[in-house]
């Protein structure tokens, strides 16, 4: 009978169809990451990308040998060539975003990512590798079903009702247990290292030059903060990778991590990784939650129009 529950619950928690709202908006930030991302490439492209970059793709190959996924390996090792991958790449993204023939989109924007992230392994960060990962499951996503150019497509065609249809999210899981298995690793790899056991490893990224961004208050770069600080962020990272799944704890320790990245963000200079992993976070609200929060949020739009007129 405990074996029967435990499938019972398995089954539920990976197959029971739930509203295919989280994983929808989850595809428009993923869109609009992929994007801002290739903006920040866009000015160097073919100085990390082209014929003549500072890593070769033969060089790749000698120092990553073995089959790769990398669209880079079958067109053309030319300017226009390259360039074309990148304006293709782009307006993928952007249908992905809008939701335009969505299942086709989230395979090209994933092989693109994947593509440029093997063309050159040396720039690409934690958040980049989650962002590869987040979109091979997106591929399986019922990211379309809503919020989407597709569904509206579908509804004018009378192959849909207004109504949202639930659907599996499996896909939607992988993905939390990807961003939890973010957190718990770091955690796992700190905790090895005498600096962040001792709590000064803080001090040291905090004194590195290439990381300043804006200006830190004096106070929190005491000695004594910066000890609780590293402290604390083991505690949230062991947090956001294990008590995440505890449905009472789960919007305080989220509401944290998203003070925690928003710090981050300020403070340090290590572009989109943020924004990457908070991007996730919505995969975690429960959908009922975030239809409330829209209709609250049309309600005061609403209330703001009548006020002004």
């Amino acid at each position: 009978m405990r074996l029967k529950s435990l499938l019972d619950a398995w089954n539920s928690f990976f197959f029971a169809p739930q509203s295919p709202l989280p994983i929808a908006l989850f595809r428009i930030l993923y869109g609009l990451l992929v994007i801002a991302t290739l903006l920040l490439l866009r000015p160097d492209w073919l100085t990390w990308y082209g014929p003549h970059a500072w890593v070769g793709l033969s060089t790749m190959h000698t120092l990553e040998p073995g089959p790769r996924l990398n669209l880079f390996t079958i067109i053309p090792q030319h300017d226009v060539w390259i360039e074309a991958l990148f304006w293709v790449f782009l307006a993928s993204a952007a249908l992905l975003t809008a939701g335009l023939f969505t299942r086709f989109n989230s395979l090209l924007v994933f092989l693109c990512l994947t593509s440029i992230q093997q063309r050159n392994l040396y720039i690409t960060s934690g958040g980049d590798t989650f962002l590869r990962l987040a979109g091979f499951f997106l591929i399986f996503a019922p990211a379309g079903a809503a919020l989407s150019v597709d569904r509206l497509i579908r509804i004018r065609r009378g192959k849909e009702g207004a109504s949202i249809l639930p659907r599996s999210p499996w896909a939607q899981r992988m993905i939390q247990f990807e961003l939890a298995l973010l957190y718990f690793s770091s955690f796992c790899w700190k905790v090895q290292g005498a600096p962040w056991v001792q709590g000064t490893a803080l001090y040291y990224v905090y004194h590195l030059d290439e990381f300043h961004r804006f200006p830190m208050p004096s106070l929190f770069l005491r000695p004594t903060m910066l000890k609780l600080g590293s402290w604390m962020a083991l505690a949230l990272e062991f947090s956001l990778g294990t008590l995440i799944w505890i449905k009472e704890f789960r919007y305080t320790i989220l509401s944290l991590g998203v003070l925690f990245h928003l710090w981050l963000e300020y403070s340090l200079n290590i572009p989109m990784f943020e924004w990457d992993v908070l991007a996730a976070y919505v995969l975690f609200i429960e959908p009922e939650d975030l239809t409330h929060a829209w209709s609250w949020i049309r309600g005061r739009v609403a209330v703001k129009a009548l006020q002004r007129s």
